[in-house]
């Protein structure tokens, strides 16, 4: 199977001529044509999600704060998987509840669900760490693994995000158990960095890395940073990452 993920920038005016109204059609034509079995996006608000939902997926999805108004984290899934359970939780002293780390800039989430197939279950999890504070990213990253330790103990995880923390961030030691899949794929296509901020003329080699796909218990086939194009514009700031995956037995 194919697993992506891809921020794909939230709808602001300070986006001027290329706000979501503009980008919208490239973004949704971009995962139509590519058509990844399962993709978790980040920085959807409610305008956003109705988009995506008219793409040829199921969805489960949950607004960052619950009043419909913030951005907030969707999982795409082919139709063909079916949906074992699936929930959500804030990264925060008090996940159960909506809430922020005392140090982040906004609210932050996590989403999942446990998809099968042939009767194989896995999950996967998606989720966008703190853009401000490097220790609200640590600490959401250990309330993720704390809520869901039993979970990721008993199934092949598949961990996607943006987590806004560079390759050499203390966020990624906590991780143990888990591979990023850029270090161990046998065929790797794009640059390893995925943020370009709009900049078409950014060089590879100045790109933020912070855009993650990382497994357990998963074989991977290839893995690529996808930089499509319309027009010299890019359909986000960020570029998707996309594994070719296989769920060991």
């Amino acid at each position: 199977m194919q697993i992506a993920t891809y921020n794909i920038r939230l709808d602001t005016t300070a986006d001027g001529e290329w706000s979501w109204q503009t980008r919208a059609p490239h973004v949704c034509a971009l995962l139509d044509f590519h058509h990844w079995d399962i993709i978790g996006v980040q920085e959807v608000r409610a305008n956003q999600k109705q988009a995506l939902e008219k793409l040829p997926y199921h969805m489960c999805y949950y607004e960052r704060e619950g009043d419909g108004s913030d951005e907030g984290l969707a999982l795409l899934s082919h139709p063909r998987f079916t949906i074992r359970d699936q929930g959500f939780f804030w990264l925060s002293d008090t996940p159960d509840r909506s809430s922020i780390h005392p140090k982040a800039g906004c609210k932050r989430i996590a989403i999942w669900v446990i998809y099968e197939e042939h009767g194989q279950p896995f999950l996967v999890i998606n989720t966008h760490l703190d853009h401000i504070s490097e220790s609200a990213r640590y600490e959401g990253m250990r309330v993720l693994l704390h809520e869901l330790q039993e979970k990721i103990a008993d199934y092949p995880t598949i961990l996607l995000g943006d987590f806004n923390a560079t390759p050499n961030e203390r966020v990624h030691s906590l991780l143990k158990g888990f591979t990023d899949v850029k270090l161990q794929t046998p065929h790797y296509y794009g640059p390893k960095g995925t943020f370009q901020d709009f900049d078409y003329n950014r060089p590879w080699s100045d790109l933020e890395e912070i855009d993650y796909v990382y497994t357990k218990n998963c074989a991977i086939k290839k893995v690529g940073c996808i930089t499509d194009s319309c027009d010299r514009r890019f359909p986000s700031d960020h570029f998707p990452v996309v594994a070719t995956l296989e769920i060991k037995k």
